[in-house]
């Protein structure tokens, strides 16, 4: 839960030396928060699958204080809900990411892309971060989220602030994300429409319990990761093919195929950087006694390098198979908008490969400072015609 591990991108070397160890460990951090690090491929799956004894509840995220606290918001959005709430309120949004739907977003996805990076093209340059990757993903859902173009900068800026690990500052941003949507509540009560606040107005006028806190909430949770989660993977995607120039030449000729690519880049990129659980009942993970009550902290990005699944794991194989990530998560809280995110990845990768200029680095990238979310905040970059 140091911040200046991340700025360099790289807490891999400590991971790596934890699970040579072992895949639990006790920690305390400095501000005397207590929590159990799961760095292990196997035991991090078991943790994120076995709800009934690990329960979303307590929060997601580690705190600073006492993580085993009750949390704001438990049981009330589906991040911090087991079943049967989280079945209840994960299916009054599902048909807003079915296949058809995703299907219908893919067009969009691609016409975005090309033109963020035609702007980026015409400029000669720019920073990735600033310019496409943050701008990407709420331009493409934004209809879906019930976001008018003239309130993206907004909704970006207030979801990027809800993953600092400045508590003042997460707070803040998850603020002006409810506040934006108990205020779109008031105006929309009597016409559900096609959106996220649509769909969830929708359930409960099917019947589903559903208070004006728990559907502000649950917009809460959705527009935070719908815009973060492709963010960061598409700069991460993008820093990792630059920085390994055979590599991304063997995906531009064709030798590579674009789906076995997202999967490795998603693995690569790890944008959830952990996920937190509480232990319900007394149990035991991979030889380590766990007591009820305790906290857990899933490290993502270290499960996707773990030896024992993945080959040659601190390289990028774009080819990787099989390539059982965690990326996305498990279980029953595996990501809503997978499908969405490979959609989009897939946009951009196309119109990278297909547009015909080339991008360099142009000073180093840098990183958040932040145990929350495993990203860039900035990648300057150059585009010349080939």
């Amino acid at each position: 839960m140091d911040s200046a591990l991340y700025v360099d991108g790289n807490p891999y070397e400590i991971w790596r030396a934890m699970r040579e160890i072992g895949p639990v460990h006790h920690q305390v951090a400095a501000t005397g928060s207590e929590f159990w690090a799961v760095v292990g491929h196997e035991a991090s799956h078991r943790v994120l699958t076995e709800w009934k004894t690990f329960t979303s509840t307590r929060g997601t995220t580690l705190r600073e204080d006492d993580n085993s606290a009750p949390y704001p918001g438990a049981g009330k959005m589906p991040v911090l809900a087991d079943p049967p709430r989280h079945t209840e309120l994960r299916r009054a949004v599902a048909r807003l990411f079915t296949p058809r739907a995703v299907e219908k977003l893919a067009a969009l996805a691609q016409q975005v892309a090309g033109s963020l990076l035609s702007d980026l093209r015409r400029r000669g340059g720019g920073d990735f971060v600033t310019d496409v990757a943050a701008k990407f993903p709420l331009a493409v859902q934004a209809e879906l989220l019930g976001i008018p173009p003239e309130d993206i900068a907004l909704i970006s800026d207030a979801t990027s602030r809800a993953l600092d690990a400045a508590e003042d500052e997460a707070v803040g941003g998850h603020h002006d994300v409810m506040m934006y949507y108990l205020n779109a509540l008031g105006t929309r009560r009597d016409g559900p429409g096609k959106d996220l606040l649509g769909a969830l107005l929708s359930a409960r006028a099917g019947g589903l319990p559903l208070t004006d806190e728990e559907i502000v909430l649950t917009c809460d949770n959705i527009v935070v990761a719908a815009s973060q989660t492709a963010r960061h993977s598409a700069s991460g995607s993008l820093l990792a093919l630059l920085e390994r120039p055979a590599v991304w030449a063997a995906l531009r000729n064709g030798q590579i195929s674009i789906d076995s690519a997202i999967e490795e880049l998603l693995r690569w990129t790890a944008p959830v950087t952990h996920v937190m659980r509480t232990a319900v009942t007394d149990t035991e993970l991979a030889g380590t006694q766990i007591h009820a009550g305790d906290a857990l902290a899933v490290w993502t990005a270290s499960a996707n390098r773990d030896r024992t699944v993945f080959k040659d794991p601190d390289d990028l194989v774009l080819d990787r198979h099989p390539n059982p990530h965690l990326t996305l998560g498990a279980g029953m809280h595996f990501c809503l908008g997978a499908a969405l995110v490979r959609v989009m990845l897939r946009a951009l990768l196309e119109n990278l490969i297909s547009a015909d200029t080339s991008l360099a680095l142009t000073n180093p990238a840098g990183w958040n400072s932040t145990w929350v979310v495993n990203g860039l905040n900035s990648l300057p970059v150059t585009v010349t015609p080939t």
